[in-house]
């Protein structure tokens, strides 16, 4: 036990004393230790990102597994035009959302018809809500809402971005889009997280 807690302080050590650069030409020369300290440094972050896309926390784990497969694959491609964690979240919303299409059906409704007896709300209010009952209410949500309000909420991507990533039309993505809202909405009612304006 003593040996492990050692080894995880000398990583984190480890972690602080190198620089980004360093980091990646280590990991590029497949150096194990460099790429240990590389996925101990941004595991934490592109799990809770995977964590959003996926049905529960084994899903959320096997996407960021799968995740880091891809990163470490793909390091060479990596051109520095922005930080090593945005790429690297690239890869894990991308990997989440391949992942959800091989192994769940998902139901792409276009019908922009959405009950209209929910409270509103912006993108910023959500994120002020209890985040663990936000994140509950995201999972309980089906896959084709669940991803789209995190590319389009979370992630700041836009309808036709969203399209183009899941080969829907963006009108799709709207609709989309406002049934995961309602549906949010619903199940934050209903967890007496906001309340509905008699």
């Amino acid at each position: 036990m003593e040996e492990k807690k050692s080894k995880q302080l000398h990583i984190k050590h480890s972690i602080q004393n190198i620089s980004e650069q360093e980091l990646l030409q280590r990991c590029l020369r497949e150096d194990r230790n460099a790429q240990l300290l590389l996925f101990n440094k941004y595991a934490p972050a592109m799990l809770g990102i995977c964590y959003r896309y996926a049905n529960n926390a084994q899903e959320a784990e096997d996407m960021m597994q799968e995740g880091f497969v891809c990163v470490f694959n793909k390091l060479k491609q990596f051109r520095g035009e922005s930080t090593l964690k945005t790429w690297i979240t690239r890869i894990m919303i991308n990997t989440s959302i391949n992942y959800l299409k091989k192994h769940h059906k998902i139901k792409w409704d276009n019908d922009i018809n959405v009950i209209s007896d929910h409270l509103d709300y912006s993108n910023e209010q959500l994120l002020q809500y209890d985040v663990k009952v936000v994140m509950m209410c995201l999972q309980n949500m089906p896959d084709g809402y669940r991803m789209v309000i995190n590319l389009f909420a979370i992630e700041g991507y836009s309808h036709k971005e969203i399209a183009d990533l899941l080969g829907i039309k963006e009108a799709t993505s709207r609709s989309q889009y406002a049934k995961a809202k309602a549906y949010l909405q619903k199940q934050l009612v209903k967890n007496g997280i906001v309340y509905k304006a008699q």
